[in-house]
């Protein structure tokens, strides 16, 4: 029969901006390209880090993300109609393998020199994913072992609301109608909260030829989730031209969890990764730079500024406020000097962990006010800024909205 993928897959993250943030984007360092040699010979290094980039680096689902792929030519000739392909894998979601988002043809690269395949993608499940580039056509190509480079990344959820696309696929040979159900609960330490059902439930009947997949949305409202709490999204599918469509035989399911962070969790977490990387190096200037960061977070989460997990207080929001940019400057200057990629890999995910808890409390503030125009904007401003790697500019546009709906 066919069978929903995804099985018993499990989110983790904040709620409001992002869910499985927490994951390393990847520790693989840049191989580089290798010394000239005779004839033609474009290439992608296999650790593709520096080769291979995404903007954003976390990609969002929903939103477009651009890919570059860097292509060197070590050869001592020019080469010529390079076909660079590349593809991705979200590994134990959609269970479709290496799927194609595009081909680009380079039409020249020089002896020696590099050129850049761009491409625009929009990813539409939150997973752990592999993206590949793959140079599958080029003229007098005089090695083929090097044609191949590969990073991770994470994509993760932005919003209130999370939609989700469940597949469902016939693998059998004959034609099948499935009566697909979908309900979820919130659930505690104590187990499920009764009487709470945050999503829109789904019953749909769909048939399927041989073959054939289809994708069923379920929808969620995470709003509404207290800390600590989390929603199960369960789907079955009924195999109704079965004798009995609901023995266990004709039955399949997959059950999504999504777990609430917090924005003084997240706060924490940051500070928490800061104080593990400066004893680790040795260079006594970043170990100062990365203990100033800490303690600047630290200051951010003294009590007296916070009303609870995800709200300030009206009188010591700007102070916390405060603690953050300067926490967040040392930071963004760090990214933007020269490091090995797996301490800026890390750091990226405590700019990502600062960002996110500020756009909580904005936003937490802009629903307890009831809405806001100018909050929306301001809110969507730190987005942009995020998106674009600027952390502090993203800080600065979550306060505003913060202060639009607080009356500073």
């Amino acid at each position: 029969m066919g069978y929903i993928d995804s099985m018993n897959t499990q989110y983790r993250g904040s709620v409001v901006s992002r869910v499985s943030a927490a994951v390393a984007v990847g520790l693989g360092l840049a191989a580089g390209f290798a010394a000239i040699q005779a004839g033609v010979n474009p290439q992608v290094p296999f650790y593709g880090w520096g080769s291979i980039t995404a903007t954003p680096a976390y990609p969002i689902v929903g939103e477009n993300t651009h890919i570059q792929v860097v292509v060197g030519n070590t050869g001592d000739e020019p080469a010529s109609n390079v076909q660079v392909q590349v593809s991705f894998n979200d590994w134990g979601v959609t269970f479709s393998g290496w799927q194609s988002i595009g081909t680009v043809i380079i039409p020249s690269i020089p002896a020696g020199g590099t050129a850049t395949a761009e491409f625009d993608h929009v990813f539409q499940n939150q997973a752990h994913t592999c993206l590949e580039a793959l140079i599958v056509g080029a003229n007098q190509n005089d090695d083929l072992n090097d044609d191949r480079g590969q990073i991770n990344l994470e994509v993760i959820h932005a919003g209130d609301s999370f939609t989700y696309d469940v597949p469902v696929r016939n693998d059998g040979d004959a034609p099948l109608d499935l009566l697909v159900l979908g309900r979820c609960q919130i659930k505690d330490a104590g187990g499920v909260v009764d009487g709470a059902h945050p999503c829109k439930e789904v019953v749909e009947v769909v048939h399927l030829e041989p073959g054939e997949e289809v994708l069923v949305p379920i929808e969620v409202d995470l709003s509404g989730l207290l800390p600590g709490q989390a929603i199960g999204f369960i789907v079955e599918a009924f195999d109704l031209g079965a004798p009995d469509p609901w023995a266990p035989a004709n039955r399949n399911h997959v059950e999504l969890v999504i777990v609430r962070e917090t924005a003084r969790n997240l706060k924490q977490d940051a500070q928490a990764i800061l104080t593990a990387l400066a004893p680790q190096t040795g260079d006594r200037a970043l170990r100062n730079r990365l203990e100033a960061a800490a303690k600047h977070v630290q200051k951010a989460l003294q009590p007296k500024g916070w009303a609870d997990d995800s709200r300030l207080v009206r009188a010591g929001g700007a102070a916390v406020v405060a603690q953050e940019l300067a926490a967040i400057r040392q930071v963004q200057g760090l990214l933007e000097s020269r490091l090995p990629l797996a301490l800026k890999v890390q750091l990226t995910d405590v700019a990502l962990k600062l960002t996110d808890a500020d756009r909580i409390l904005a936003a937490t503030a802009i629903r307890d006010a009831g809405g806001s125009a100018v909050a929306a904007a301001r809110l969507q401003e730190g987005d942009a800024a995020r998106q674009q790697g600027d952390y502090e500019g993203a800080i600065l546009s979550y306060f505003k909205a913060w202060q639009a709906v607080r009356g500073d």
